[in-house]
């Protein structure tokens, strides 16, 4: 989840991650941190501002960037353990698709902090509450104006992932 920015603390509605549409896709520029795992994800939920003029809660958008691409370095923190489990994340001119948003354009601190409380929800529950979460969400978005889980990419990643899941137990 790229939610937190530098300087936001705890305040995610204060974001300064901007995203513009041009044409069919979106354009992304800003900085995440705390992003856990991102050295090892293909794709990364992010919130951006993409309603400048908006109020503080408004005008933030839901997207999912593909982490693979011209645009974006991932920069592992080293933590005093020596391990590097979260990342800074830098979008400059990133681009995703203009469909690959969650929820309604500027609604995207409603979907936040439906993301949040379930994410709350699993803590105890373990992989499976959070791979039930997980579902929920990506039963939501969109690919090509279709529901993503009718791609078979999405699918078989999917399948992978439940497979993981139940191999945890």
């Amino acid at each position: 989840q790229g939610y937190s920015e530098p300087g936001s603390g705890s305040d995610l509605a204060s974001l300064r991650t901007q995203g513009r549409l041009e044409g069919d896709e979106w354009v992304i520029d800003g900085q995440k941190i705390w992003t856990s795992q991102a050295q090892h994800c293909q794709f990364m939920f992010t919130l951006v501002r993409t309603e400048p003029e908006a109020s503080k809660h408004a005008g933030i958008s839901y997207l999912l960037v593909p982490l693979d691409q011209p645009g974006i370095e991932i920069k592992p923190l080293k933590m005093i353990t020596g391990q590097s489990h979260f990342n800074e994340v830098f979008l400059n001119d990133a681009r995703t698709p203009a469909d690959w948003i969650v929820g309604e354009r500027g609604e995207g601190w409603k979907v936040s902090k439906t993301t949040l409380k379930h994410e709350r929800n699993a803590i105890g529950g373990g992989s499976q509450a959070i791979f039930e979460s997980l579902m929920r969400l990506v039963g939501k978005a969109t690919l090509d104006g279709r529901p993503a889980l009718e791609d078979p990419s999405i699918r078989e990643r999917i399948a992978a992932l439940e497979a993981w899941v139940w191999a945890q137990k």
